[in-house]
């Protein structure tokens, strides 16, 4: 299952990886122009949503506490955390997207991917079920937050890595 979806966000979890390698501590709570986010809340988001995505095919969230600070609809206090590091929160969304792959890889249930989504900010679009929620996870809502994570990078003055 998820086949296209699984590849697409395997290349971009590699863009990722350049992308996260520099970004600094420093930085971490810092909103940036244009989006205002900081990468600590774009991190926490992905982790957290890849997280959500795996609770909607049966899994489990490793970080409850942080649906409330970053998941849908949460607003970017950019309060620092002297919890949250780059480490652990690079390593969540590594994690969080390789689980999610591997269960929407295996996931058998039919009837589990047919029913509703119940993400309350998608209601009334075209993301109906769990199956369209997790290849939006997937592809485009990772690729959007990466973008702004990119735009970070590049707002510390580092050059286009294409």
């Amino acid at each position: 299952m998820f086949t296209r979806e699984r590849t697409n966000n395997e290349f971009q979890l590699d863009h990722f990886a350049k992308v996260s390698r520099d970004l600094t501590e420093d930085s971490l709570f810092e909103h940036f122009p244009g989006h205002g986010h900081s990468p600590a809340w774009i991190l926490g988001h992905l982790a957290i949503c890849a997280e959500l995505g795996q609770h909607m095919l049966g899994g489990s969230l490793t970080h409850p506490e942080w649906v409330e600070r970053f998941g849908p609809n949460s607003v970017d206090t950019g309060k620092p955390d002297a919890i949250l590091s780059l480490s652990l929160m690079t390593n969540a969304v590594i994690d969080g997207y390789r689980d999610l792959r591997a269960m929407a890889g295996s996931v058998t249930d039919n009837s589990r991917l047919d029913s509703p989504h119940g993400v309350p900010v998608l209601t009334g679009t075209q993301i109906v079920s769990v199956a369209d929620m997790i290849a939006l996870l997937l592809t485009n809502h990772f690729a959007f937050h990466l973008s702004q994570l990119s735009s970070c990078r590049r707002s510390a003055g580092h050059a286009a890595l294409f």
